[in-house]
């Protein structure tokens, strides 16, 4: 999944996505890193409020992560070298990927981490929308472990509508909520196991945000 040069240099490559972000926002902060466990398979669940969320994601973790990003990207023709170098894989959020939903089981069974955005699309308002199944069932399949990640002021980065990045004095926080498990639901039917599944993640995503926002 990831290129061979990207995972032995990560850490200058996690360098330089850090100073990247503090050029366009110096305010800046992380919360929350103790939650991130330090072996995998890992699923990053986070909420999405802007293009720029992954690198703002990405340069608050310490090691690669593989990203399922929507399709369209990969019609930017100089932008396919740079997805495929760091381990991003398309999926189309507005339908059962199946193909995608393979390619993410395969990065957790190589024991990975994986960052999800489970709205499936930038929320226009910074307010969480509907959680699609994605994340859960590879969780439920995969017994991976789950944090919730609060994002908040990316979107003063790059606006909703906008794609062209812009600096800002506002506050720009990324928060790794407590790990998720749902072993105990392993004896429940398939459908009830996502709704409790889910449910569970809806709640950690709101309280994670509502702390990148300052609210908790």
């Amino acid at each position: 999944m990831f290129h061979p040069l990207f995972r032995r240099f990560h850490p200058l490559f996690a360098l330089f996505f850090r100073a990247l972000v503090w050029v366009f926002a110096p305010r800046y902060r992380v919360s929350g890193r103790r939650h991130l466990p330090s072996r995998g398979p890992l699923i990053l669940a986070s909420n999405h409020i802007s293009d720029s969320d992954p690198p703002v994601l990405g340069a608050a973790v310490r090691f690669p992560i593989a990203w399922m990003a929507k399709r369209e990207l990969w019609q930017i023709r100089p932008l396919v070298p740079v997805l495929d170098f760091v381990g991003s894989f398309p999926v189309d959020p507005a339908s059962p990927d199946r193909a995608a939903l393979k390619m993410a089981a395969q990065v957790l069974r190589n024991g990975d981490a994986l960052v999800v955005f489970p709205e499936g699309r930038i929320s226009p308002d910074g307010e969480l929308g509907a959680i699609m199944p994605g994340a859960v069932l590879l969780a439920l399949k995969s017994g991976a472990t789950v944090v919730p990640v609060g994002m908040w002021g990316a979107q003063n980065i790059v606006p909703h509508g906008s794609l062209v990045p812009r600096p800002t004095l506002a506050p720009v926080r990324v928060h790794f909520g407590a790990p998720l498990r749902f072993d105990d639901l392993g004896d429940l039917p398939p459908r009830e196991a996502r709704a409790a599944a889910t449910r569970r993640l809806e709640r950690a995503l709101r309280q994670a945000r509502s702390i990148a926002q300052g609210n908790r």
